[in-house]
C-alpha cells in the first residue's frame, strides 16, 4: 500500500467543522494527517502535530527559495500548497505521496477511492480542499517550471495580493497540470463541493449535481442523501466540502454516525429518521436569501470603508 501525507499548515482559530474533521480522520488510519500550528491540535496515531509559530514556518518557507518570498499572513499560504513537497521535503521524505487539504469538511472512506489504480497517476483532484501530489523531484518541483500562458511561480510568491496560484481557473499549478501533463492526473470528482449560503442556505452538490442533501457518516462512510420522487437515496462520498459556514454548530455526542445538516452537525436520528432527514433535506429559499442580503450589505460596507 503506497503511503500518503496531507500537509496542513494552519496558524489561528480551528474552524467550526475541525472535530468533524478529526473524527473523520482518524477513521482513515492509512492516512497520515501533518500540521504546523500554533493552534490547539492534539496528536493522535495519524496526526502528526509541529507546534510552530508562524513567523517560525515563515523562515522555514524562505529558506526553500533565493529570492525573497512574500507570505505576510496565513491566508498567504494557499498560494504555496503546491509548493508544500518541496519546501517541507524533509518531513516528508517517506511517503509515497504527499498533499494538502482544508478542515471546513468531512472525510469518507479515502482509500476506496484512492485505490492502487488510481495511484499510478501523479497529480490527483488538484482542488484546494484536497489535492495527493507524487513524491518525487520531478512532481514536487513542477510548480517552478515556466509554461507559456499559466501563473509564474515567482510572480505569484512576491506579491501581497492573492493569485489562486493553487487553483483551477486561475491558470495556476492545477490548470498546467491539466493542460500539459494530463496522462499523469487523476481528475475524478468523487466529492461533493457544497454550495455557499447565499447560493443556496440548503446544501447543493456544486460537484455532482445532487440538490438539496444532507449527509451521513457512519464509522468510515460517507454518503450524500436526497429524496427523489419520495423515495431516499444515497450516494458514497469521498469528502463534502462545506465552504463559508462558520457558524455551524457542533452537537455530536456520538462520532461513530452522525448527520451534517446545513446549519448544525448532530448525532444521526433514532426515531422517526426518515422523516427527520426529509425534513432537513428541505428546500430553505428564506434563508438563503436571508444570506444573499447578508453578503450585499456586508460587501456595501466594505467598499464605504474603502471610499
Amino acid at each position: 500500500m503506497k503511503s500518503i501525507v496531507i500537509i496542513f499548515p494552519y496558524f489561528g482559530t480551528l474552524p467550526a467543522q475541525y472535530k468533524m474533521w478529526r473524527a473523520s480522520a482518524l477513521q482513515n488510519p492509512s492516512v497520515d494527517f501533518m500540521f504546523f500550528t500554533d493552534a490547539d491540535v492534539e496528536p493522535a496515531i495519524n496526526i502528526i502535530v509541529h507546534k510552530i509559530k508562524f513567523a517560525d514556518f515563515q523562515q522555514i518557507a524562505q529558506k526553500a527559495f533565493d529570492f525573497p518570498i512574500v507570505l505576510n499572513r496565513p491566508y498567504k499560504l494557499c498560494e504555496y500548497k503546491q509548493a508544500y513537497g518541496y519546501i517541507l521535503q524533509e518531513y516528508i521524505s517517506g511517503y509515497d505521496f504527499w498533499g494538502f487539504g482544508d478542515l471546513d469538511l468531512v472525510y469518507g472512506n479515502l482509500r476506496h477511492f484512492f485505490t492502487d489504480e488510481v495511484l499510478r497517476y501523479k497529480f490527483l483532484l488538484g482542488w484546494g480542499h484536497l489535492t495527493l501530489i507524487h513524491n518525487d523531484d520531478s512532481s514536487n518541483t513542477y510548480f517552478m517550471k515556466v509554461e507559456p500562458g499559466f501563473q509564474d511561480y515567482k510572480e505569484a510568491f512576491t506579491t501581497e495580493k492573492i493569485t489562486f496560484f493553487d487553483e483551477y481557473g486561475y491558470k495556476g499549478c492545477s490548470d498546467k497540470w491539466r493542460d500539459n501533463r494530463l496522462e499523469d492526473c487523476w481528475l475524478e470528482w468523487p466529492f461533493d463541493n457544497v454550495s455557499k449560503p447565499k447560493e443556496a442556505y440548503h446544501f447543493n452538490s456544486m460537484t455532482r449535481g445532487w440538490q438539496q442533501v444532507v449527509f451521513e457518516h457512519v464509522e468510515n462512510k460517507l454518503y450524500m442523501i436526497r429524496f427523489s420522487n419520495g423515495k431516499m437515496e444515497k450516494m458514497e462520498s469521498m469528502y463534502a466540502h462545506f465552504q463559508h459556514r462558520g457558524f455551524m454548530k457542533d452537537r455530536v455526542t456520538n462520532y461513530s454516525h452522525f448527520l451534517i445538516t446545513p446549519c448544525a452537525i448532530i448525532d444521526y436520528p433514532k426515531h422517526f429518521v426518515k422523516l427527520r432527514l426529509r425534513l432537513l433535506c428541505r428546500n430553505r429559499s428564506l434563508m438563503t436569501k436571508y444570506y444573499q442580503w447578508k453578503d450585499r450589505i456586508i460587501w456595501k460596507l466594505g467598499l464605504s470603508k474603502m471610499k
